[in-house]
């Protein structure tokens, strides 16, 4: 019946929502989309490792000695590097005469290299090394050879460019000197200080390099390639293929937020789980599965939803369940007819009422060719007792009342039409199973769960959508309808089915209603056959 707008309502945790436990499930439900993006992005490393050109880098090492500001030979030559004091500066003034275009240039001659001055440039770095005064100078090419040649040849060129510009001035400097030491007394041209000892040192500087520039240390063949570096590249591969198939996961649920475990029904709806009714084959049956063609744990999944419903009311009271999902093709029907089947087995007098008014099955499911619809009930064009139509479902009396295929469409029900017929119904039934449409889509029935004792609510996994049983519960809670539970469909099989209870032989457990059915019974109100 209909409830307070927050009677019964379970509060929605969110708790799973938010916590690392969802998300684990999440990422374990697709570790299929993890493994597959993974292996997809390590196989692409492995090809780009094998295609991938192969690179070699050599370093050589060339040491800055910046001249002091108090040697006055050195002072007044133009050597590549004077101090500033600052000796990071000093080293950055050093490893910026190395890639220079016209040292590349007489690297490409000198080594016979066929490629241009750029193109050389370009694989050649010179980087200070910390604060040891050391620059390195590293060339990067397709053969070990190149490499080292490279690097090698930079650094040579690069002091013999200061060089010569030293001899050169030293050169334009010494004619100077000369005659001006021929006027000096020659007692007096020699001695620390002199003009004579000035002379001899610019003379032994022509036999030397530039002494601000040194050749540290040359480069060696390198033993492996620096590119594609393997290792790095399979680890590169390994962790991007996890975080695009994490990523793609978590996407994959965002897109496609389908129910994949019963815990998501408690913990974001806070519905009650009633029974669990296990995956049935379907193949491509139009019509719902009957009561006949369930398996054992099937039977067993049904008898348990019947237990618990039997025991929220008085055993005084017919009561009213209804049947209905979040979506269409979820099992509805299937439910209903396994629920009346159920408490049919145990005694009960059933009444199973098909309020799906658009997309009607029963008569196609139990080849009913002439009856009263429930349409001329609910217009109130005949009495509900000569509407009924009294059949078996899986040897079991249930009484039925249909709707005609040929409807199509509401016939805008009001509660006043449907609390007369719900009245009617319990008059004549220990339990009213009434089948309804997806009220998130039809809306129809809407009455009938409002007069109804009991609504059920089926699901199936990896089928039900999550936003469509938020939807419905949206709707149930803004009308005040209380949610009994859910069904849930699809579960696994239990393992053990060699035990079940058996109804035929009257070893049933539970056996609702039964005394009062047939204590009505032999008063004259037998269950209709």
């Amino acid at each position: 019946m209909v409830s307070g707008s927050g009677s019964g309502r379970s509060t929605r945790s969110g708790g799973d929502d938010q916590s690392l436990v969802r998300y684990w499930r999440i990422l374990r439900e697709r570790v299929w989309v993890i493994v597959a993006c993974t292996l997809l992005t390590l196989l692409v490393a492995v090809v780009y490792v094998e295609a991938a050109p192969r690179a070699y880098q050599a370093e050589a090492e060339m040491e800055v000695q910046a001249a002091s500001p108090n040697d006055s030979t050195l002072a007044a030559l133009p050597v590549a590097v004077h101090q500033t004091g600052d000796p990071t500066e000093d080293v950055l003034t050093g490893a910026s005469l190395v890639t220079t275009q016209p040292v590349a240039a007489a690297v490409v001659r000198s080594l016979h290299l066929k490629m241009s001055a750029a193109e050389a440039l370009a694989d050649v770095s010179a980087t200070p090394i910390g604060q040891t005064g050391l620059v390195a100078v590293q060339a990067t090419a397709s053969s070990p050879s190149l490499a080292a040649r490279l690097a090698n040849g930079f650094v040579a060129q690069t002091i013999s460019r200061s060089t010569a510009r030293v001899h050169t001035a030293i050169s334009a400097e010494l004619p100077t000197l000369r005659s001006q030491l021929a006027l000096v007394p020659s007692g007096q041209r020699y001695g620390p200080g002199s003009l004579g000892a000035q002379l001899d040192e610019l003379q032994s500087l022509l036999g030397q390099n530039d002494p601000t520039l040194v050749s540290a240390a040359p480069a060696t063949l390198p033993t492996a390639p620096s590119s594609p570096k393997t290792k790095l590249s399979l680890l590169a591969g390994l962790i991007a293929g996890l975080m695009i198939g994490v990523g793609s996961a978590f996407l994959l649920h965002a897109l496609d937020p389908r129910l994949r475990r019963e815990e998501q029904l408690r913990d974001r709806f806070g519905l009650q789980l009633l029974s669990r009714i296990p995956k049935e084959p379907r193949g491509n049956r139009p019509r719902p599965l009957l009561p006949s063609e369930l398996s054992p744990a099937g039977h067993e999944g049904f008898r348990t939803l019947r237990t618990i419903l039997a025991a929220r009311g008085r055993s005084s009271e017919s009561r009213a369940v209804l049947i209905t999902g979040a979506g269409p093709g979820e099992g509805k029907s299937s439910t209903a007819m396994g629920l009346a089947a159920a408490f049919a087995q145990a005694g009960a007098r059933v009444l199973l009422i098909e309020a799906d008014l658009r997309k009607p099955t029963f008569a196609a499911s139990f080849n009913l060719a002439e009856f009263i619809g429930i349409e001329q009930v609910l217009l109130g064009r005949t009495e509900l007792a000569k509407a009924v139509v009294p059949i078996r479902i899986d040897g079991s009396p249930v009484r039925i009342l249909a709707a005609h295929p040929t409807t199509g469409t509401a016939l805008g029900l009001s509660s006043a039409m449907v609390r007369k017929l719900m009245s009617d119904a319990k008059a004549l039934a220990d339990f009213v199973i009434i089948d309804s449409a997806p009220l998130t889509a039809v809306i129809d029935a809407l009455p009938f769960a409002q007069e109804a004792d009991d609504v059920v609510i089926v699901a199936r996994l990896d089928e039900t959508r999550l936003n469509k049983v938020d939807e419905l519960d949206d709707l149930l809670g803004q009308y005040g309808v209380e949610r009994t539970g859910v069904v849930l469909i699809g579960d696994h099989p239990v393992r053990h089915t060699e035990y079940y209870y058996s109804e035929s032989n009257g070893s049933s457990r539970d056996e609702p209603r039964r005394g009062r059915a047939e204590r009505e019974g032999s008063a004259g109100n037998p269950v209709a056959e």
